[in-house]
């Protein structure tokens, strides 16, 4: 009996707090003031997550082309006193990095990369080679693929290579002429099928890859300007008469526009010949870097104060380095 009458007393209080909070200015008031303690207190969770995320030394930054800002915000805070013997280390799967995804930030990454090397900063980029010798250049050739075919399709690609390799290798082709073929022909292939019957998705990336980095009111570099030359030239044809080979020359011809421009800036380039797994970018202080998803156009990125990881470049490159000597 008595447990039975503490359940109706405790009912009852319920009801009647409900009435008076849902029902009363006195309850609204104390409605709100519960609602800005329980803000506050949120608040002041989130901004001690931030921070704390914020002093990681080391933390995710986003997926390719996310994250090309802040490479230039990294570049903006490069030291470049006289006195700094450091270098800004950058090892790139091409040199026009992000240009087609982010023309603005890639705009002002060279920029950038030229105003340090005026002021006496001392820039290294080792990069993949686009020779043509298939040999060598993998990783240049696998970017043009995936951006310009369907990744559904890229597996079956490879695929065929594999196939027409091994048939030609019992042809008894030379080395450079297996893969310059096996190349050709299946990259036209998939690159035709995906031209032909994905019209409105192809039209999409060829408008993207058009929109000019060239800004006349803004009296960029002839450098743009050539850029958008080499551009306009390939992929302003009639949309049927585009070929892979088309895109990989328009690469190519790029490329060799940077590799001019880079020079007469007196930043150095190295060539690298091997596969790299990461791209990155330090300065000394601090470093970006981004490592491949599935497809090389889905880098994921971090940046880092890391003073192991930091070291871990210098090493890298005086591998490279020294590679290149040897050769």
């Amino acid at each position: 009996m008595k447990n039975s009458n503490v359940k109706t007393v405790k009912a009852i209080f319920v009801k009647i707090y409900k009435a008076i909070v849902v029902l009363s200015p006195f309850g609204l008031i104390l409605s709100i003031a519960f609602f800005m303690i329980q803000a506050k207190e949120s608040g002041k969770l989130v901004a001690n997550l931030v921070h704390i995320e914020q002093s990681l030394s080391t933390r995710h930054i986003g997926i390719f082309p996310d994250y090309l800002d802040k490479i230039n915000q990294l570049l903006s805070e490069t030291p470049c006193a006289q006195e700094d013997s450091t270098r800004m280390i950058i090892f790139q799967d091409v040199l026009f990095y992000g240009a087609f995804y982010n023309g603005h930030a890639f705009k002002e990454m060279i920029r950038q990369l030229v105003e340090l090397s005026d002021k006496g900063k001392k820039i290294v980029i080792a990069y993949y080679n686009n020779s043509e010798d298939m040999r060598t250049g993998r990783m240049f050739k696998e970017v043009v693929q995936e951006s310009w075919i369907r990744q559904q399709d890229l597996g079956k690609l490879s695929q065929e290579r594999r196939t027409l390799m091994s048939s030609l290798r019992k042809e008894n082709q030379s080395r450079t002429n297996v893969f310059s073929i096996a190349d050709s022909i299946v990259n036209e292939k998939y690159f035709a099928y995906y031209r032909d019957n994905e019209q409105k998705e192809f039209a999409k990336r060829v408008e993207k890859a058009l929109v000019p980095f060239y800004d006349e009111t803004k009296n960029d570099d002839l450098l743009f300007l050539k850029i958008d030359q080499i551009k306009n030239r390939y992929l302003n044809k009639f949309f049927h008469t585009i070929t892979f080979q088309d895109i990989y020359k328009m690469y190519h011809q790029i490329t060799e526009e940077l590799k001019d421009f880079f020079e007469q800036k007196n930043i150095q380039l190295i060539p690298l010949n091997n596969y790299l797994t990461m791209s990155c970018w330090s300065n000394g202080e601090k470093a970006l870097f981004a490592f491949p998803g599935k497809f090389a156009a889905e880098e994921i990125g971090f940046i880092s104060s890391d003073l192991a990881i930091l070291h871990y470049i210098d090493i890298m490159l005086e591998g490279v380095e020294n590679i290149n000597n040897d050769e």
